[in-house]
């Protein structure tokens, strides 16, 4: 939340947000490795709620990864605690929004191991597909412990994302549900 902004008497600008308590999903990834698929689904779930609120004002945040992800305590929440997406810093709205923000053409913006194909292509209509598919690759990682796919040079993980089919979770997790690894 965004409580205040302006400038400082220097000129700087400045916004005075919300404090978040609590550890991003990608700390808690380095710390427990795979998450169980209750707690895996129930992140998710709360992700893509999340994620359904931003795609309803046409908003596509196109950097969606676990470090971008905060599990905050909240005792009201199944599990305990509350997702929250942070920095939509390279967030689009959609190109029927009136007021649209747009990106360069084939600028190609995100972070390779969880963009979509079609943003490792540079096509310059992102939409909410590609939060969707980032949503895929994280669920992907918080059970198998990593995510589809594992290369060095960024170059190759965009090749992988758009010409190699990912494995599926069963391949990670043999004894993953069914519906699940579907």
């Amino acid at each position: 939340k965004v409580f205040d902004y302006g400038h400082l008497p220097t000129g700087e600008a400045y916004l005075a947000m919300e404090f978040i308590e609590g550890v991003s999903l990608r700390k808690r990834l380095e710390t427990e490795v795979r998450l169980n698929e209750a707690d895996s689904m129930r992140i998710a779930r709360q992700i893509a709620a999340a994620l359904a609120s931003a795609h309803a004002k046409t908003i596509v945040h196109r950097d969606l990864k676990p470090e971008n992800v905060m599990l905050v305590p909240d005792a009201e929440t199944p599990g305990g605690e509350r997702v929250k997406i942070l920095d939509f810093g390279i967030a689009k709205l959609d190109a029927s929004a009136q007021g649209s923000v747009r990106t360069r053409t084939y600028s190609m913006m995100g972070t390779p191991i969880y963009m979509a194909p079609e943003q490792c292509r540079g096509i310059k209509q992102i939409d909410d597909r590609a939060d969707v598919y980032a949503l895929g690759v994280m669920i992907y990682e918080m059970i198998a412990g990593q995510p589809p796919f594992l290369a060095e040079a960024p170059g190759d993980l965009i090749g992988m994302h758009m010409f190699k089919p990912p494995p599926t979770l069963r391949t990670a997790v043999p004894h993953v549900d069914g519906q699940l690894d579907s």
